[in-house]
C-alpha cells in the first residue's frame, strides 16, 4: 500500500497576523489577489509545466550536438594453407588483429553531417605470402553528407525544434490564462463574501425592525389600543425575518469557505477557523464613462486573450508540421563528400605519421537517390499534416467567435448593471421614505401592522436589490477586464 502525500504546508501568517478560531484576517481585494498569485496551487502547477516545457525546447537542440565515439577490439583467428616453403598442405595460418577507431560526428542544421573520423588496424600473422609479420594501417577521414531534397536545409533540420519552442510559448500563454482566471475567481469570491456580508447586515436590520414593531405593537396591547391579532402578525414576521437571517449567515460562511479555500489551500484547521473580514467596500462611484465599444474591446482581445494566443501557437507548430510531412514525401537526394587518408607500414609509428600527412589523399564525391516505391506512410502523414492545420484554423475561428459573444455581453452587463444601480438607488430611497410615511400614519392610528410590516418587507428588498447590484457591476467590471485579456491585479478596483 502507497503511502499518501505529504500534506500541504500550512501558509505563513502575515506579520503582526494569527491564525485561529476567533482570530479576524482583514483583506481587501487587492491583498485576496496576491496573497492568491502567491499560494494557489493551479499556479505553481501551471509554472512547473512552463518549466517542464523550457527543459523541453533547450534540450531539443541537443539533437546538433557534437558526437564522440571510440571503440577497439581484438580478434584470433586460423585456417589452413599451403605451406610457403615446401609447397604441401597442412599448414596453420595464424592471425591476431587489433583495431582502434574514434570518431566525432556533428549534425547540423542544414540537414547535413560532418564526421572526422581515425581507424588504425594492427595484424600479426605467420603467413609467409604477408610482406611483413606485422603490419599497422591507419585511416584519417573527413566526410559530409548533405540531403538536397528530402530532409533538406534548416527549415526541416530545426522543425522539431521550433515546435518545442512554439510549444514553449503556448505553455506561458496557458499560464497566463490560467492567472486570468484565478484573479477572476478571487474577485468574484470576494465580492461574493461581501454581498453576503451585506445581505447579513440588512437581514439583522429587518430583524430588528419587525423586533421593534413587535414592542410597539405589545405597548398598544397594553395599552388597549391595540389587538391580539397584530401582535401575533408581528411576531410572526420576526420569526420569519429570524430564519432569513440564519440563510444569510449559512451563505456568508459557504462565500468565505470558497474564498478561503482559493487564498489558502491545505487542511489545517486553524486556518479554515479563522474569519475573513473584506475591507474593500463596494463602489460608489457608478458610470459608464470610458466604457469602450464592443469592436474596440474585442481588438483588444485579439490581441490579449490567452486563449487566441495560444491557438495562434498551435497553428504555427501545425504549419511547422505541415512542412516537414511535404519535405517528407519528396524523395531522397543526398551529396556524399569525403576525403581520406591511408597510411601502412610495419611501424605503427610510421604508418600514423603517413596517414595524417594526407600526403596521398583519396577524394570521392557522390550523389545516392532512394524512393520508396508507393510512399505511402509518407503520402498520408502529409494529409494528416494538412488535415491538423485546417482543424487549427477552424478552432482558432471558433474561439473568436465566442470571445466575440463574450466581449459583447460584458460590455453591456456593464451598462445594463450601471442603470440597474441607479434604479436600485432611486427605490431604496423611495421605499425609505413610504416606510417612515407609514409608520407616522401608524403612530396616528391611521395604519395597521400588517401595512407597516408590508412596508419594512419592501425597504428591506430594496436595500438587499441595492447592494446586490453594486456587486453585480463591480463583478461585470472585472468580467470585462477578462473579456479583454487584460485582467491584472493592478487594474481590479
Amino acid at each position: 500500500m502507497q503511502n499518501p502525500p505529504p500534506p500541504i504546508p500550512a501558509p505563513l501568517p502575515p506579520p503582526g497576523q494569527a491564525f485561529g478560531p476567533g482570530q479576524d484576517f482583514e483583506l481587501t481585494l487587492e491583498k485576496a489577489l496576491s496573497i492568491a498569485l502567491e499560494s494557489n496551487l493551479g499556479l505553481q502547477i501551471e509554472s512547473l509545466q512552463s518549466d517542464i516545457a523550457r527543459y523541453n525546447a533547450r534540450g531539443s537542440w541537443g539533437a546538433f550536438d557534437w558526437i564522440f565515439n571510440a571503440r577497439a577490439g581484438i580478434s584470433e583467428g586460423e585456417f589452413e594453407a599451403e605451406d610457403p616453403v615446401t609447397g604441401g598442405a597442412g599448414f596453420v595460418v595464424e592471425t591476431d588483429s587489433d583495431n582502434f577507431g574514434l570518431d566525432f560526428t556533428k549534425p547540423l542544421t542544414t540537414g547535413g553531417t560532418f564526421r572526422a573520423a581515425f581507424d588504425a588496424f594492427n595484424t600479426d600473422t605467420n603467413s609467409g605470402s604477408s610482406l611483413s609479420d606485422s603490419a599497422t594501417t591507419d585511416i584519417v577521414a573527413l566526410t559530409y553528407s548533405q540531403p538536397l531534397w528530402r530532409g533538406a536545409w534548416r527549415e526541416y533540420a530545426t522543425s522539431q525544434q521550433r515546435e518545442a519552442e512554439l510549444e514553449e510559448r503556448r505553455q506561458g500563454a496557458q499560464a497566463r490564462e490560467a492567472t486570468e482566471r484565478l484573479l477572476l475567481q478571487v474577485a468574484n469570491a470576494y465580492w461574493d463574501l461581501v454581498s453576503a456580508k451585506e445581505q447579513l447586515e440588512i437581514a439583522e436590520s429587518g430583524l430588528l425592525l419587525a423586533r421593534e414593531q413587535v414592542e410597539q405593537n405589545r405597548r398598544r396591547l397594553d395599552a388597549g389600543v391595540g389587538t391580539e391579532v397584530e401582535l401575533l402578525q408581528a411576531d410572526t414576521e420576526v420569526a420569519t425575518r429570524e430564519e432569513q437571517r440564519l440563510l444569510a449567515e449559512v451563505r456568508t460562511r459557504q462565500t468565505a469557505d470558497v474564498l478561503m479555500r482559493l487564498l489558502f489551500p491545505g487542511t489545517d484547521a486553524a486556518v479554515w477557523e479563522t474569519t475573513l473580514v473584506p475591507r474593500t467596500p463596494l463602489p460608489d462611484v457608478i458610470t459608464t464613462v470610458g466604457l469602450p465599444a464592443w469592436t474596440d474591446a474585442f481588438s483588444v482581445a485579439v490581441a490579449e486573450r490567452s486563449e487566441l494566443v495560444q491557438q495562434r501557437f498551435v497553428i504555427e507548430a501545425a504549419e511547422v508540421r505541415h512542412t516537414r510531412s511535404r519535405s517528407e514525401k519528396h524523395p531522397g537526394l543526398d551529396l556524399d563528400l569525403s576525403a581520406s587518408s591511408r597510411g601502412f607500414d610495419a611501424d605503427a609509428g610510421d604508418a600514423f605519421q603517413n596517414a595524417i600527412s594526407y600526403d596521398f589523399p583519396t577524394y570521392s564525391a557522390a550523389l545516392v537517390f532512394n524512393v520508396p516505391l508507393g510512399n505511402k506512410t509518407a503520402r498520408y502523414a502529409e494529409k494528416i499534416a494538412w488535415a491538423q492545420l485546417r482543424q487549427a484554423r477552424l478552432q482558432y475561428n471558433e474561439l473568436e467567435s465566442t470571445i466575440v459573444g463574450e466581449v459583447r455581453e460584458s460590455v453591456r452587463q456593464v451598462g445594463y448593471q450601471a442603470e440597474a444601480v441607479r434604479a436600485a438607488m432611486k427605490s431604496r430611497e423611495l421605499a425609505e421614505r413610504q416606510l417612515s410615511a407609514e409608520q407616522a400614519r401608524y403612530q396616528e392610528g391611521l395604519s395597521t401592522t400588517f401595512q407597516v410590516l408590508q412596508f419594512q418587507q419592501d425597504y428591506v428588498a430594496a436595500m438587499s436589490r441595492e447592494r446586490l447590484t453594486r456587486v453585480n457591476y463591480a463583478k461585470a467590471t472585472i468580467a470585462l477586464l477578462f473579456a479583454q485579456g487584460i485582467l491584472s491585479p493592478t487594474l481590479v478596483k
